[in-house]
């Protein structure tokens, strides 16, 4: 006869992990719906909005890939694709000669500018249930939780 488990669902059910996942899992979902119709994924759009922090300046393919959250290979493939697309371009660094710096291209800009706009109004017509001021409290929640873990924050860049 198996073990029975000590912990109910209830228990999984309330853990952190768990319920951070599941919110991330249904908020990735609506944005890869809105990405989809101007040919992008999350980490393409990720790749774009770190480039736009550092404008004019670059980012190396594994720079993109530690702000974004993704592996090494996955912000390459990210990259690929923008490269065809002429969003961003790639050169070698005049300081480290076997490195590759990664910049924005003014069409690239744009469309960035585009997406954010659209998603900003695609977040702002969803109804999280929580009044202004619970949402800002659980946004600093989230940026301390970010923090603490060493998550990369835009806003908190220093440069």
């Amino acid at each position: 006869m198996p073990e029975q488990n000590i912990h109910g669902p209830r228990d999984f059910g309330d853990r952190l992990t768990y319920l951070v996942r599941r919110i991330d899992g249904a908020l990735a979902h609506r944005l890869d719906q809105r990405l989809r119709d101007y040919g992008l994924t999350p980490a393409q759009l990720s790749a774009l909005a770190q480039l736009d922090i550092e404008h004019p300046g670059t980012l190396t393919g594994a720079q993109l890939a530690d702000r974004s959250g993704v592996t090494a290979q996955s912000m390459s493939a990210a990259i690929a694709r923008l490269l065809e697309r002429g969003l961003v371009t790639r050169t070698q660094s005049t300081v480290h000669g076997r490195r590759l710096d990664v910049s924005l291209t003014p069409s690239g800009a744009d469309l960035l500018r585009t997406v954010q706009h659209e998603t900003l109004d695609a977040e702002a017509a969803v109804d999280f249930g929580l009044d202004d001021g619970e949402l800002e409290q659980l946004k600093q929640t989230l940026r301390r939780v970010a923090r603490a873990l060493g998550v990369f924050l835009p806003a908190e860049h220093t440069g």
